[in-house]
This record gives structure tokens, C-alpha cells and sequence, in this order.
């Protein structure tokens, strides 16, 4: 295969330096799996003009550093926001040119609960928000706090409100990663782990890996892109219509994502279909005139004027240039390309009318342009019946395809019922698919189907991604130790654990049932191999507290149960295990003062009893 690339190079070189007919060749080189990506800086060698303009843009400034340089936070008013649900406080604050939250928690003039952390990483171009992560031992986690740049205040992110204040512990995979920055180098093994983070959305992901077109263009091997395609290099001006789409569509068609079988997020390369790497759904439902943040591709193309015209994005927006250096009559300009006359005497700012700027369904304090282009009022039709999850990138989803979406937008999104009884009837129109067939037993709470379904079914490993296999074979050890089939369980705990030996929710499952098995040394391995690698969940310190506590190592118990309390001041789990360390030690005085604490934090725990016998 190497040879044939070769010779295949050398073929184009010969054509480039007779400007022969290039344009017959229709595949590009870049696209090839082993062309790398070079890094943005090096397109500005070449470049500089069309870099330092894009550098300005939201995409340009995507994701970077948190730093006063580039953080919206710098000319705020580094506003405090208070979490009523939980009872929690946040304030940002600089040290120097970096910049930390602090998590607290007041009662009366006392601090209850004190957590700082430093973020290393703003995410959002602050056009609309900045939203905040942190990394430890190359572990990305989003932070509860997000500075909404339009209204100038803050808030929680998006998905943290009504109670779902997930604090400091939703993990930054590839699917978020992928599209709010270029590609990051991720550790294979792991959801949220990277050996490094670039800083922002780059060249390449428009343009696809520049490796080969770097090194021709240093090896003087230039075409004349006026009459020829550059084919070491993607143009999206160059490709058809629907592929110019694609470039786009690939982040901001934001949806349910449904990968396709042994592919990734970062698989997408400018040029190739969309539909090769994923399928992106959509609930629809009657009359609805309701988006999300993401929605450009979904409601341009309920346009008429996508629908009746040759048009894609880039016919009104140039990905180099921001939006707010464009001249108040740019986009008007656009319009009139196609639209001579309009029936308003006003006729300036024709986006005001034809798409309004509105709130979003999924992102609180925002306006966002609608990109469905058309005659808007401000009456909102009542959202009607339910449609379906529709794939708006292909119009010929596999039934498979559908059944992971159903799955995956009820666990991810919504937990409808009906969700999974539409994606089992899509699931019964495929042949069995272990990792979906697990997802849907186990999302069901089918002990008894999923443990059927896993001892008459084979399971051909080659077929299967080793995090969607992984996730399955930590789910079926849960459900086969639920049921007291110990020997299968810890089979497959072994297996999730060797496939994804990145991911500490698979360790820290596989610890508590080994704990639970009373295999004490087996157990501390694996949850201080977690510790290790991430400190920062709750449950690694209070298992290995428990453990220290059968120990009879009171002193290491009590630093680890005190640890998952400063990660998490209402972890009931954590103040029972200090009771219990109290009562060993004869320390009833001091049982009983976290006992109270657990009533504080659960008022119908049995604690209630328990300080009546003390």
C-alpha cells in the first residue's frame, strides 16, 4: 500500500509541474490516514493574512488558555453566583494572570464548605459565553460556571440548572472536544484524557491535515489553483455543494450524534461525507418553531431559499473574517444578490425580519440568530406531537442507526419511556448487536433480559469499538453482581477495565465489587491505581477510607473520608463511614456529631434512630 501511495504522489507531482489535468483527480491526498495534522501556525507561514483575520473570528477563539488575555471574565465584574438547590456558592477570582473558582458554602457567619480550583482552560469564543474546565494528570472536567458575554452576567452552564449541578465532574470527551477545538491528541484507553489540548479551532478542521500540502509547497511543487484543484489541500470552495455543507454541518448541526461502526469524532475530514462518520438526530414535533444553540444547518435548510436555490453557507458567511469587523450593509449586500426588491420601504438590516435573533432550548441567556430565512411573527405555535428523532443529515438512516439514537438521546437528554420502546423496534428490525442490545436492557432495568440476552449471544470483539465494548461489559458485570453471579461479574469488570484502563468509573465499579467480595488487597490496587490517575472523585477516597477502616488504620480512614467530604460536602456515604469509624474507636460524642451532619443533609435517614439508642 505504501508503494502505491508513493508512486501516486509522484504522479501528481509530474501533473503539478506540467500543469497537466489535475482537475481529473478526485481524491484528495490528505485524506489519507496517514497524513497528520501540522498545527495552524504552520498554514501562517504562507498564509498570515487569511491567519491573523480568522484568528478574530469565534471559531478563531473557540478555545484557549484561561488567561486575562483571553478570558471575557477580564473586563467583568467577576460576578458571584449562588447555586439555591444545592446550597453552593461560586466566585471567580485572579491570581496573577490565572484564574481560579472557588466553591463555598456559608452558614451563618461560618464557611461549612471551602473548594478552590484553577481553570486551565476557557471554552466559547465569548461572543455568547465562556464556560470553564479544569485538567488534572491531562483529565478534562467542565466547572460549574459560565459567563454569559451578551447579558454580562453569569450563571451555571447549560445542563447544570433545575437541580443537575453536576459541581466539578462532567467529563470533556471527544464529542464536546471536537467540535468547540482542533483536534486534541487523545489518550487512547480513556474518555476525558489527553496528552495535549490545542487552542482553538484551527485551519485543518476546514481544510483537512496539511502534512502534504506542507511539504510539496516547501518542495516547490506549486499549482495554479486558478485553473486547478490543489488536491493535497481541501478548498471547501472547490467541493460540490453538499460536501461544502458537510465542512459545516459537521458542529454546527448539534444533535443526538450516532457514530458510525469504527468511527470516531475526529474521523471527519473536510471533503468526505458526513454520513461516513455519523448521523445527527434531531426530535421533531408538530409546529414547532423551537431550536437550539447549534441548529444553523437544521433551520437553513427549512428555508425557501435553500430549499429553491444553490446555496450554502459560505454564500453569505466568509469563515475568515468576524462577524463584527463585516460593514453594517455586508449581509444586506447578500440578500440583495438574490433579492432585488423588497415590498418594505426599510430595507436595511433585512436579518432583523427575515432572522430575528431569539433564545435558545438548550443554552440559557443567549440570543442567537434564526437561520430559517422567511417571513417570522412573534406568535410562538404551541409545540405540537411528537414526530420522531429525525436524522437531519441523512435521509436513509440504517434501523440501527435510529435504535442507538433512541438510546442515546434518553439517556443524554431526556429519560422518555417511549424513547426505548422506539428503540427497541428498530433494534428488532437488526441482527443482534451486543452493545446496543446491553444498552437497551440495561436503560430498561432488565436484569433478567440483559442476562439472557448475554449468555445465548456471542460476542464478536472485531465489530465493536472498545469504549462502546468496554461500556458494555462494565454495565453487565453491574447487572450479573447485582443477581449474585459473582464469577461472570468479575469477568467482565476485567474486561472493561483492560479495554478502557483510562476510564476511573469503570475502576471504581470494578473496586466496589471486588470490595464487596471481601478481596481487600485486589480492591486497594484498583482504586489507588485510580486515585492515582484522577483525585478528584469522591467515591475513590471513601472506598479506600472503608478499606483503611477493615484495616483498623483509623488515621489513613479518616484522612480518605474527609477527603471525599472536601470534594463533596453532602456525601451521605462519607459521614456514615465516619460514624462507624467513630463508634470502633469508642468516640460516640463524635459519632454523634456526623450523624446529626447526615440529618442536616437527608432529614429522613435513619441516623434519626440511630441517636436515640447512643
Amino acid at each position: 500500500m505504501k508503494n502505491i501511495v508513493i508512486a501516486l504522489f509522484s504522479t501528481l507531482l509530474l501533473f503539478a509541474c506540467q500543469r497537466g489535468e489535475v482537475n481529473n483527480y478526485t481524491q484528495y491526498l490528505n485524506h489519507n490516514d496517514t497524513v497528520k495534522y501540522v498545527g495552524k501556525q504552520e498554514c501562517r507561514v504562507c498564509h498570515a493574512e487569511i491567519y491573523d483575520s480568522y484568528m478574530q473570528t469565534g471559531m478563531g477563539q473557540s478555545f484557549h488558555f484561561a488567561t486575562k488575555e483571553h478570558s471575557a471574565l477580564t473586563t467583568s465584574e467577576m460576578p458571584l453566583i449562588h447555586d439555591s438547590i444545592k446550597n453552593l456558592s461560586y466566585q471567580p477570582f485572579w491570581k496573577n494572570d490565572s484564574l481560579y473558582l472557588k466553591e463555598f458554602r456559608i452558614k451563618g457567619r461560618d464557611t461549612t464548605h471551602l473548594l478552590i480550583k484553577k481553570v486551565n482552560y476557557k471554552i466559547g469564543s465569548g461572543q455568547h459565553t465562556n464556560s470553564h474546565l479544569f485538567e488534572i494528570n491531562g483529565y478534562v472536567h467542565q466547572m460549574p460556571y459560565t459567563y454569559y458575554t451578551q447579558s454580562a452576567i453569569a450563571d451555571l452552564p447549560p445542563g447544570f440548572e433545575k437541580g443537575n449541578n453536576t459541581r466539578f465532574s462532567r467529563e470533556i470527551g471527544l464529542e464536546c472536544m471536537s467540535c468547540h477545538n482542533a483536534y486534541p491528541n487523545h489518550v487512547e484507553g480513556s474518555l476525558n484524557k489527553y496528552n495535549s489540548i490545542p487552542s482553538g479551532i484551527d485551519c485543518e478542521r476546514c481544510h483537512g491535515p496539511g502534512e502534504v500540502h506542507v511539504k510539496q509547497k516547501l518542495a516547490g511543487h506549486i499549482i495554479d489553483t486558478s485553473k486547478y484543484i490543489d488536491y493535497t489541500i481541501v478548498n471547501p470552495a472547490k467541493l460540490p455543494l453538499d460536501l461544502q455543507f458537510d465542512v459545516c454541518q459537521r458542529c454546527h448541526l448539534q444533535g443526538t450524534a450516532v457514530l458510525a461502526e469504527g468511527k470516531t469524532f475526529t474521523d471527519f475530514k473536510p471533503g468526505m461525507p458526513l454520513t461516513e462518520v455519523m448521523d445527527v438526530y434531531l426530535p421533531k414535533h408538530k409546529d414547532s418553531e423551537s431550536f437550539i444553540m447549534a441548529s444553523h444547518v437544521d433551520r437553513l435548510k427549512e428555508s425557501a431559499c435553500f430549499k429553491t436555490a444553490e446555496m450554502t453557507c459560505v454564500s453569505c458567511h466568509n469563515p475568515h473574517k468576524s462577524v463584527t469587523t463585516l460593514s453594517a450593509t455586508y449581509f444586506d449586500n447578500k440578500c440583495m444578490q438574490c433579492h432585488e426588491v423588497c415590498k418594505e420601504e426599510q430595507t436595511q438590516n433585512c436579518t432583523s425580519c427575515h432572522m430575528p435573533k431569539s433564545s435558545s432550548t438548550d443554552i440559557m441567556h443567549v440570543a442567537i440568530t434564526d437561520h430559517k430565512i422567511g417571513i417570522h411573527n412573534d406568535v410562538k405555535a404551541e409545540k405540537g406531537a411528537f414526530l420522531g428523532l429525525i436524522a437531519i443529515n441523512n435521509a436513509k438512516p440504517t434501523n440501527l442507526s435510529k435504535a442507538k439514537a433512541y438510546l442515546k438521546h434518553f439517556e443524554s437528554f431526556e429519560a422518555n419511556p417511549n424513547y426505548l420502546d422506539s428503540a427497541f423496534y428498530f433494534l428488532q428490525k437488526t441482527s443482534p448487536y451486543f452493545t446496543v442490545y446491553v444498552q437497551y436492557f440495561y436503560l430498561k432495568q432488565d436484569d433478567k433480559g440483559l442476562i439472557n440476552f448475554v449468555m445465548n449471544n456471542e460476542v464478536d470483539s472485531t465489530k465493536y469499538s472498545n469504549s462502546s465494548l468496554a461500556m458494555a461489559y462494565s454495565r453487565v458485570g453491574e447487572v450479573f453482581a447485582r443477581n449474585k453471579m459473582s464469577s461472570t461479574a468479575e469477568k467482565y469488570f476485567n474486561k472493561a477495565t483492560v479495554r478502557m484502563p483510562f476510564v476511573i468509573d469503570y475502576k471504581i465499579k470494578q473496586g466496589a465489587f471486588l470490595l464487596k467480595q471481601k478481596q481487600l488487597s485486589a480492591s486497594k490496587i484498583v482504586f489507588s491505581d485510580a486515585l492515582t490517575l484522577n483525585p478528584t472523585f469522591k467515591e475513590i477516597h471513601l472506598n479506600l477510607g472503608y478499606i483503611s477502616l477493615l484495616e483498623h488504620n483509623f488515621e489513613k480512614a479518616d484522612l480518605y473520608l474527609k477527603q471525599a467530604l472536601a470534594l463533596d460536602p453532602d456525601y451521605v456515604l462519607a459521614y456514615e463511614n465516619l460514624v462507624l469509624l467513630a463508634q470502633m474507636q469508642n468516640k460516640i460524642e463524635q459519632a454523634k456529631v456526623y450523624l446529626n451532619k447526615i440529618l442536616e443533609i437527608a432529614p429522613a435517614h435513619k441516623a434519626k434512630e440511630i441517636l436515640q439508642k447512643l
